[in-house]
C-alpha cells in the first residue's frame, strides 16, 4: 500500500521524513540536558522557592526520561510505519495544499499543534487512565527544570501519537512539527524552572507564554488549581477556554506542590513511578483516583 501520498511523497517517504524528525532524539536529550544544565545556576542564584537538589530525586527523573526515550526507540524499530499507513488513511484535509501563502501555513500549524498538547494535557486531568499516567509528572513535589522531563514512558508515547495524529490528519509540514518539538522543548524548561522573575516581567510574559510563576500554580497541590494553567507554549488557550487561574490561593510564598496525599506513588523511585498508574489493578494495592475540581 504504498501508493497513499503525504505532501507528494509516498508512505515509504513520508515515513522516512517523521523517522528522521523522530531520529533526532539523541539530539534532543543533549538539548534537554544543555537546557536543565543551563538553568541550574540560574535556579540556585534567583530561587522562586526551597528545592530539593538531592541526587536521587535527580537520578529517578533522568532514568525515567532514560525509560521514555527507549520506549520511543521500540516504536520506532517495531510498530512505526504501521501507525503512519494507519494515520495517512485517516487523513481529512492537507493544509500544505491549502492556497495561502506558506509562512502563514507554518504559523497556523504551529498554533494548532501548541493547541492540540492543550488539549491531550487538559484530557489527561479529565480522563482517569490519562490521569494515572500522568500523575507521575505532579509527583515532583519541588518544581525544577528537571521536572520538564519527569513523564511516564506510556504518556510520552500516548502525547507523541497524539499529536502525530493531528499533523498527519490535517497535513501539517512536517518541518513544522520540527519546529515545534525544538521551541516546546525550550520551554517546557523554562516554564518548570524555579527562577523568580520580576513581577512585571512575568505580567508582560503571561500575555502570550506560560510562565514558569503560572505552570508552578498548576502543579498546586490544591485541585482545583490544579486543574488550570494547561498551557504548552501559548497562555491564551487557557483563557479562551477558562482553565486560567492567575495566583494560587495561597500566594506563591506558601504553595505546596505535588500531589495530595491519597494520590501519592508509594515510593518517589523509579519502580515506585512506573508502577504507580497500575497500582490500582492489583487487588489490595490503592491507585490513583481521577481529579475533581
Amino acid at each position: 500500500m504504498l501508493d497513499i501520498t503525504y505532501e507528494g511523497l509516498n508512505l515509504a517517504e513520508f515515513g522516512q521524513q517523521i523517522l528522521y524528525f523522530i531520529s533526532l532524539d539523541q539530539t534532543h536529550w543533549i538539548a534537554t540536558l544543555a537546557l536543565i544544565l543551563f538553568f541550574f545556576p540560574l535556579e540556585r542564584l534567583f530561587p522562586k522557592v526551597v528545592r530539593n537538589t538531592a541526587f536521587s530525586r535527580i537520578s529517578v527523573v533522568l532514568i525515567l526520561a532514560i525509560c521514555a526515550n527507549f520506549t520511543i526507540w521500540l516504536i520506532k524499530n517495531t510498530v512505526y510505519f504501521d501507525i503512519i499507513r494507519f494515520y495517512l488513511n485517516l487523513q481529512i484535509y492537507s493544509i500544505s495544499k491549502a492556497p495561502i501563502p506558506t509562512l502563514l501555513i507554518y504559523a497556523i500549524c504551529f498554533l494548532a499543534i501548541d493547541l492540540a498538547v492543550y488539549i491531550y494535557h487538559l484530557l489527561s486531568h479529565k480522563i482517569t487512565p490519562l490521569w494515572k499516567l500522568h500523575s507521575i509528572h505532579h509527583a515532583d513535589e519541588t518544581v525544577d527544570a528537571s521536572t520538564g522531563i519527569l513523564q511516564h514512558p506510556f504518556e510520552t508515547v500516548g502525547s507523541l501519537l497524539f499529536v502525530l495524529l493531528i499533523v498527519v490528519a490535517f497535513g501539517f509540514p512536517v518541518l513544522t512539527l520540527v519546529v515545534f518539538t525544538a521551541a516546546g522543548t525550550l520551554h517546557n524548561m523554562f516554564s518548570h524552572a524555579n527562577i523568580a522573575l520580576p513581577v512585571w516581567v512575568d505580567r508582560i510574559l503571561r500575555l502570550v507564554i506560560v510562565t514558569p510563576d503560572m505552570h508552578r500554580t498548576h502543579h498546586s497541590i490544591d485541585l482545583r488549581e490544579g486543574n488550570a494553567n494547561f498551557g504548552q507554549i501559548f497562555s491564551f488557550w487557557d483563557r479562551m477556554f477558562g482553565t486560567y487561574i492567575d495566583r494560587p490561593a495561597s500566594g506563591e510564598a506558601d504553595l505546596i506542590m505535588g500531589l495530595p496525599v491519597a494520590e501519592k506513588p508509594k515510593s518517589f523511585t523509579v519502580r515506585g513511578l512506573l508502577f504507580h498508574p497500575f497500582a490500582g489493578l492489583v487487588p489490595g494495592r490503592k491507585g490513583t483516583k481521577r481529579p475533581r475540581r
